[in-house]
């Protein structure tokens, strides 16, 4: 590693400044992600390692459907119960009624963030005959308006939504930008569904949420301060909270593995990577 002029890296490690001490000949670090908080950043910069990423890469990940994909799987079997009745029927039982579920038709679905997987996800609740609301200040009400999407406050959302996703990227301002007030806001059969960041949620608040029924059931794809080898999910009240409820599906930060968007992410990532050699300055 301490040769290494390029790091290219997935999600399930840390980049932080035990790697860069280690690392004295690096010089750039890739990961074909939009998401950056797996990497430290004000310490890459200090040591001037420019990190490349899939952040702004708006038209090559136009086409890039395989989170928001995950975001409909989730709906659908914590809406239906799918993972409970399966059990159920291994186990050689057949209770249709014991798994009675919600139908999407007709409901309200609530996206905060209205960006690229913002705007996949009300295109596949249209198709579901779902009324669609949602929340950006960076997007206009008449360019949500003429897409069938009608413009909400954050504290509207919450409140009116019987499903709430999120689609926010994880920056310094959005941190912590979900709070208890938001939860304790939503309808009580409302479910709430996290394929973005887990830090947009404000530490535990989901784990009180869930515990004190303020809301149906929730689904997440991702974890505080997670690790590859799944360390994180001892501390996490999340994780406990799961093993005796089944109101609550963990999966592991699945969103974008599928084979088709990690190869297309991953050639072009290399290109990027290519391109940035190519263009520096002969030491």
């Amino acid at each position: 590693m301490k040769s290494a002029d390029v790091l290219v890296v997935r999600l399930g490690y840390r980049i932080d400044e035990k790697w860069f001490a280690g690392m004295p000949s690096l010089k750039a670090i890739a990961t074909p992600t939009t998401g950056l908080n797996h990497i430290d950043l004000e310490s890459a910069g200090r040591r001037k390692i420019k990190v490349i990423s899939l952040r702004g890469q708006t038209s090559f990940l136009k086409n890039i459907t395989s989170t928001a994909e995950l975001t409909l799987g989730l709906i659908l079997v914590l809406a239906r119960h799918i993972p409970d009745a399966f059990r159920h029927v291994k186990v050689g039982k057949w209770s249709r009624m014991s798994f009675r579920g919600r139908q999407l038709s007709g409901k309200t679905l609530g996206i905060l963030g209205y960006g690229r997987l913002g705007k996949i996800m009300a295109r596949y609740a249209k198709a579901l005959g779902m009324n669609i609301i949602a929340c950006d200040p960076s997007v206009s009400e008449k360019f949500m308006f003429v897409r069938g999407v009608k413009k909400v406050s954050m504290e509207e959302l919450f409140k009116k939504s019987d499903i709430v996703s999120l689609h926010v990227l994880l920056t310094d301002d959005t941190h912590n930008l979900v709070k208890d007030k938001h939860l304790k806001s939503m309808k009580p059969l409302a479910y709430l569904i996290n394929t973005a960041r887990a830090e947009l949620i404000e530490k535990d608040v989901l784990h009180s949420a869930l515990k004190n029924k303020w809301i149906a059931g929730a689904a997440i794809d991702v974890m505080w301060n997670e690790r590859g080898d799944g360390s994180h999910l001892k501390k996490d009240p999340l994780w406990a909270y799961a093993k005796k409820n089944s109101n609550l599906i963990i999966v592991p930060h699945i969103g974008g593995a599928t084979y088709e968007a990690m190869h297309i992410t991953e050639e072009f990532i290399a290109d990027l990577v290519k391109n940035y050699l190519k263009s520096r300055k002969p030491e």
